[in-house]
C-alpha cells in the first residue's frame, strides 16, 4: 500500500512535465500553421510578450492567448499585428507561436520534486535500517 501511495506521488509530481512534452510533441507532428492576430505586444525586463488571438476558424470562443517570444519575431509581430501560430485541429488551447522562448518550469519543478521525494525515502529507508536512533516507544519509569 505505501508504494502505491509512492507511485501516486511520483506520477502527480511529474505530470505536468510529461503532459508538456506530450502536447509539444503532438503539435510538432499533427499541428497545422494559422496566422494569428496580434492584440498586444510589449517588452519587459528584456522579455517579448504578445497577446495573440487565433482565427475564428480555430477557435469560436475568440480565447486571448500569451506568449514570450525572440526579438526577431516580436518586431515582425509589431509591424504585421500577426504572428504565425502552429496548432492542434479542435483544440485551440494547444497552440505555440512562432519564435517561442521555451521555459523550463515544468521541468525544475518535476526534477526538484524528484529529489525531494528521493531524499524522503533514502531517510524513510535508513531509519529502517537504523532504529537505534529512534526514542523508544515504550519507556521505562526512572527510580521505581
Amino acid at each position: 500500500m505505501r508504494a502505491l501511495l509512492w507511485l501516486l506521488v511520483l506520477f502527480l509530481v511529474n505530470l505536468p512535465y510529461v503532459h508538456e512534452t506530450r502536447t509539444d510533441r503532438k503539435i510538432a507532428e499533427d499541428g497545422h500553421d494559422v496566422v494569428a492576430t496580434v492584440l498586444d505586444a510589449r517588452e519587459l525586463n528584456g522579455h517579448y510578450l504578445v497577446d495573440y488571438r487565433l482565427p475564428k476558424s480555430e477557435d469560436p470562443d475568440g480565447t486571448k492567448f500569451s506568449a514570450s517570444i525572440d526579438e526577431p519575431t516580436y518586431e515582425h509581430a509589431v509591424r504585421s499585428d500577426a504572428i504565425g501560430v502552429r496548432v492542434l485541429e479542435g483544440r485551440p488551447g494547444s497552440n505555440r507561436p512562432d519564435g517561442l522562448v521555451p521555459s523550463s518550469l515544468f521541468k525544475v519543478v518535476a526534477i526538484s520534486g524528484d529529489a525531494v521525494l528521493l531524499l524522503i525515502a533514502v531517510l524513510a529507508w535508513y531509519r529502517r535500517r537504523n532504529p537505534g536512533d529512534a526514542p523508544d516507544p515504550n519507556p521505562r519509569p526512572v527510580g521505581l
